[in-house]
């Protein structure tokens, strides 16, 4: 399932980045002299959304008897359901904002001393850890997944909300 409603602006930061090398390499190439400052600055602006557009989709999770497989654009990682010992979810704010968000990490025994493992998503959430509007579906399947394989998921109330956006059952993991 696509997991892109979590990483929404994930491309943002890489695309001005490549804005700004891409404005480099112009201004020292010398090629805004002969485009003109206006038409380089286009260009090196059309570099953002050209990265930030495609990047939310191309964040998966797929998931077969053997294991969970991550994918983040061009990385793919594999979990045997074995190492993996639950979804840490922890409620805080945004930095920039103070806005209420929600942080998700499979959490395994691979890495014993602190027991975290990959970032799944980040969520903004309404006051009271409360999910904005109604829940994506994919946050839904993406639990219902873990408690099919009897990951255990962090805060069962949060999850039961978000089950109960779309008409399904508490989840049987408590």
């Amino acid at each position: 399932m696509r997991l892109g409603f979590l990483w929404r602006f994930s491309g943002v930061g890489p695309g001005c980045l490549l804005g700004l090398l891409v404005a480099v390499v112009l201004g020292t190439s010398g090629a805004v002299n002969r485009l003109g400052v206006g038409t380089s600055l286009l260009i090196a602006a059309l570099a953002v959304p050209v990265v930030a557009v495609p990047a939310p989709r191309s964040f998966w999770i797929r998931a077969d008897s053997k294991g969970l497989t991550l994918s983040r654009g061009m990385l793919r990682r594999r979990y045997g359901w074995h190492d993996i010992t639950g979804l840490d979810m922890d409620f805080g704010e945004d930095p920039d904002s103070g806005a209420g968000r929600l942080t998700m990490r499979l959490r395994l025994s691979t890495t014993p001393i602190t027991g975290r493992g990959p970032l799944i998503g980040v969520l903004g959430l309404a006051p009271e850890s409360q999910v904005r509007g109604t829940a994506p579906r994919q946050l839904a399947d993406v639990f219902a997944l873990l408690a099919t394989h009897r990951v255990p998921l962090a805060d069962s109330g949060f999850v039961d909300r978000v089950f109960a956006a779309h008409g399904l059952g508490p989840h049987s993991s408590k």
